[in-house]
């Protein structure tokens, strides 16, 4: 599946009511019909032979949100395949005759390669003798609270992701942002990861763009993964191109979602090098400890520095005096454009001075660091 593919789902026409599993916009006049995607539950009346039912309305493609629908039974499920139906009407029979069915796989697709969802059902009666099915998608009895995986995914992907430039989002079955890397809130010009986690993807498109809003519904709705290449849009209304994967999974009975990972077009940077390539010396100051943390070759060639002293003692103690040091430092606060000249005491014994351009990052963590910069 490609971008275009996923953006044309928001607007194409509805697909074949007969084999789709996936949802469509509804028609004016037209009664509501069932997708599995985002089901919570659904109570068949077999006297009536109605379905009620109330499924995360973000999950359809147009993001509308519903309260509960009710519809034909015939009406309700014509979206679903054949196979499908036939799966659903076991499950209730089964319910009204044994007080219990399933759970069934159902949304599968025919060749079953595609996990589906699992649904159970019981039968309840009602005080005027009335008899429904209630079903619902089964998290199966060992999984205590099935949300916990999804989270817990996330402190993983933390320490993978953590010095790396991938752009990755963590979605869960329902909609939900669990997790977004430091590359995924540069790329997609998010200021502050508190306005996209814990929301829903189909909420938030006027943060992230409505390109990667609605690749993410694709994929859980059609629960398959998808990989390309192609442009993002923004909600800045720029673009930004990317070649990705999402991947769909799913752990156990309900858990499950997509995991969004990408590089620029270009490829990944390794910075690493680049910080290396550099003929400008550079030095990376770990703020509270005062331990050079890094030196790129020409800052290890400028001062004399072998890779023994670098953690041996404070930059105060070998190359800056504490009072130089602390007016590099309040340059860097400060955000000042124009470079400092301090005395540097090389290690080989001589004193010079340097003109330093002073940058903090890191200042929201627990270890903010000092760039130091200089000329070569």
């Amino acid at each position: 599946m490609t971008i275009n593919a996923a953006q044309s789902a928001t607007v194409g026409k509805p697909t074949d009511p007969v084999t789709s599993t996936e949802p469509s916009v509804q028609k004016a006049g037209e009664p509501p019909a069932l997708s599995l995607a985002g089901i919570q539950f659904f109570i068949a009346d077999i006297s009536k032979k109605t379905i009620l039912w109330h499924e995360v309305g973000s999950q359809s493609f147009n993001s509308e949100v519903r309260d509960l629908q009710e519809a034909p039974s015939n009406e309700a499920l014509r979206h679903l395949s054949p196979e499908d139906r036939k799966t659903i009407l076991r499950l209730v029979q089964g319910a009204i005759r044994e007080g219990q069915a399933g759970p069934f796989d159902v949304g599968g697709g025919p060749d079953h390669r595609i996990p589906g969802i699992p649904i159970v059902a019981y039968r309840y009666e009602l005080p005027d003798g009335k008899i429904l099915a209630i079903c619902f998608p089964s998290i199966g009895e060992n999984d205590n609270n099935p949300g916990r995986v999804v989270l817990g995914l996330a402190p993983i992907l933390q320490h993978f992701v953590a010095s790396s430039t991938r752009v990755v989002l963590l979605v869960d079955n329902f909609g939900y942002v669990r997790f977004a890397s430091d590359g995924f809130l540069k790329s997609f010009q998010i200021e502050d990861a508190r306005l996209i986690l814990g929301r829903n993807i189909a909420h938030i498109q006027n943060r992230v763009g409505r390109t990667i809003v609605s690749l993410t519904l694709a994929a859980l709705t059609r629960r398959a993964s998808a990989t390309g290449r192609g442009k993002f849009l923004l909600a800045s209304n720029d673009s930004v191109e990317l070649k990705y994967d999402a991947m769909y999974f799913r752990v156990g009975g309900t858990v499950g979602g997509v995991l969004f990972s990408a590089g620029h077009a270009g490829g990944d940077v390794d910075f690493a090098r680049v910080f290396e390539a550099c003929s400008a010396p550079i030095l990376v100051v770990n703020i509270k400890s005062k331990i050079i943390i890094a030196a790129n070759n020409a800052a290890m060639k400028t001062y004399h520095l072998t890779s023994d002293v670098l953690d041996s003692c404070p930059i105060t103690e070998m190359l800056l005096h504490p009072s130089n040091y602390a007016s590099l430092l309040t340059s860097a606060k400060d955000a000042s454009e124009v470079p400092l000249s301090v005395p540097v005491t090389v290690l080989n014994g001589q004193t010079k001075k340097k003109r330093f351009k002073c940058t903090i990052i890191d200042e929201d963590k627990d270890d903010p660091k000092l760039i130091l910069e200089t000329r070569s």
